[in-house]
């Protein structure tokens, strides 16, 4: 679980910093856009500056040409020396200077501007350079018409460069204003993204913060059902018998399931019938939607199907037949089906308001409960069934010769006095061999069962060996038991009158604690009794010699 929360949390964090990387690249260009356009801004600044260097060198040719075409008369020599040498300087500080510009207009894109001052000084050049052969030795009418044609190129080429001048402050005008509308509108995208950022870190933080908190709760609830399911193993496995059990579901019941009223409907050894085990209220109790009437587990929907129902109301079309009509009115209601030993074998029944179904926290505990109970209850009939085999016959259901014993050493522990009586089937080979080792049975079984019939809830049976029986009377003098002897072996001519089984009749020898010191020396004084009484014809009880009148 911690591994999908750290997953899903990664997973959050990735897709913001997706969006945030993605907005902030938006956010990002208008202003490189920005930057690049105060790159040409400042590009176009510097080309108007080389054209006006130019013009600037135009001018200062023009201060300096007109005087000096006022001197002139005839020819060259009019003119001084040092201001033919200055001429020819500005001549070539206006050449480089124009180049400069052209060169310095290519590199920044303005090729066209640069086109027009690289022909515009060619021509002028041109004019200049076709004017000095002109002045030496032309007259003075030529000389004007060349001087005509120098202002002329000098004045296209002033309005090139104006031309020019005015395309560049355009151009930087035009910059200017895009890069200051594209830093707007990236602060302005800044911002936008600051605020998006800001949403999508709120809304990661309340998605996590919420899946935490349900991942939390989840956890916090899967806690609670753990410890509820381990204190209620340790309950269960302190209980010894089915009715402790039942004690400890119901504890539970009531502790995890308050709202709903729960019954428990468990089959009976035929499996034919429901009996139940539980119930959180009583019918009487104020409010008491009443128990289930279903009577069979072949009948319950729930143990027939092997598995949990819900049924919000009793009015659906598809409820439970038995939730219908009940005398306390509509209601909601949860069958779990258990199983015991492997076998669905019963069911818990919680019923609450009408409308209402019992809530996933109340299947879930109800399941629990049921699943806990079951495995234990099923390990408590294992264990008694084992435990009775172990201690019982298995042809009469009476106690073996070693629980007998085990039982006796008790009484004499707690120093309890009792007749025992030594028991044995007349002429029981006869019977078998007459009538085949199934009568024989048969009549073992019938007599162990006119036994339990004819004695005390305390007394104590068992099947010694063969057809050798034993009975313990606790607290009984030899008369008493003696009486008891008697009426056992009337019941048992009376329950042969039906015919099922061949008669027979059985002998005992009756002795009593007082005449030995050990259970084995009773045994064998009973055994002595009875010697007697199968010697003297059979079919009769005779007392120790120590109890007999005459002593015998």
């Amino acid at each position: 679980m911690r591994l999908r929360a750290r997953r899903r949390v990664w997973g959050y964090g990735a897709i913001a910093l997706l969006v945030v990387t993605v907005f902030a690249s938006l956010s990002v260009r208008p202003l490189i856009v920005g930057r690049s356009e105060v790159r040409q801004d400042h590009n176009d600044d510097l080309a108007l500056r080389q054209v006006l260097d130019y013009r600037a060198t135009l001018a200062d040719w023009q201060v300096f040409i007109e005087p000096q075409f006022g001197k002139l008369r005839t020819t060259l020599a009019d003119i001084a020396p040092a201001d033919i040498g200055k001429g020819a300087q500005l001549t070539e500080v206006q050449s480089a200077e124009a180049q400069r510009a052209v060169n310095i207009l290519k590199t920044m894109g303005f090729g066209d501007i640069a086109r027009d001052i690289a022909n515009a000084n060619a021509v002028f050049s041109k004019s200049l350079s076709n004017l000095a052969p002109l002045i030496a030795g032309r007259p003075l009418v030529e000389i004007a018409a060349g001087i005509a044609a120098e202002r002329a190129m000098f004045t296209q080429a002033r309005a090139v460069t104006a031309t020019a001048a005015a395309k560049l402050k355009q151009a930087i005008d035009h910059h200017s204003q895009q890069s200051i509308r594209n830093l707007e509108n990236g602060r302005t995208t800044v911002m936008v993204v600051n605020a998006i950022a800001a949403v999508i870190v709120a809304l990661g933080t309340v998605l996590v913060g919420r899946g935490a908190r349900r991942r939390e709760y989840a956890e916090r609830l899967d806690s609670q059902r753990r410890e509820f399911e381990e204190t209620l193993q340790q309950a269960l496995d302190m209980s010894k018998t089915e009715p402790d059990a039942y004690r400890v579901m119901s504890e539970a019941l009531h502790e995890s399931v308050p709202g709903l009223q729960v019954e428990m409907l468990v089959a009976d050894s035929s499996r034919a019938h429901f009996q139940q085990t539980l119930a959180t209220s009583s019918p009487t109790d104020a409010g008491s939607r009443s128990g289930c009437g279903v009577v069979s587990p072949l009948d319950c929907p729930a143990t027939v199907r092997g598995r949990t129902l819900v049924f919000p109301t009793s009015r659906a079309l598809n409820a439970c037949p038995y939730l219908k009509a009940r005398p306390s009115g509509d209601l909601s209601a949860t069958c779990v089906a258990i199983s015991i030993t492997g076998k669905t074998s019963g069911v818990v029944h919680a019923t609450g308001p009408d409308g209402v179904a019992p809530s996933e926290h109340d299947v879930t505990y109800l399941e629990i409960t049921a699943r806990r109970a079951s495995d234990r209850i099923a390990m408590l009939r294992a264990f008694e069934k084992s435990e009775a085999q172990a201690r019982t016959d298995p042809l009469t259901g009476l106690w073996n010769r070693r629980s007998l014993e085990n039982r006796v050493r008790d009484l004499q522990r707690e120093g309890t006095p009792y007749s025992l009586a030594y028991g044995d089937l007349d002429h029981f080979k006869v019977l078998n061999d007459t009538h085949g080792h199934e009568a024989g049975d048969q009549a073992l079984r019938l007599f162990a069962r006119v036994l339990r019939d004819s004695i005390r809830p305390t007394d104590i049976t068992a099947r010694y060996g063969g057809e050798e029986f034993v009975i313990v009377l606790p607290e009984c003098d030899v008369e008493t038991a003696t009486k008891v002897l008697e009426r056992l072996r009337e019941r048992l001519a009376l329950t042969l009158g039906t015919g099922r089984v061949p008669a027979f009749t059985v002998s005992f020898g009756l002795a009593s604690s007082i005449d030995a010191d050990t259970f084995d020396e009773v045994v064998a004084v009973a055994d002595q009794a009875l010697l007697t009484a199968k010697t003297a014809g059979r079919n009769r009880t005779v007392l120790a010699a120590s109890h007999s009148p005459s002593g015998v």
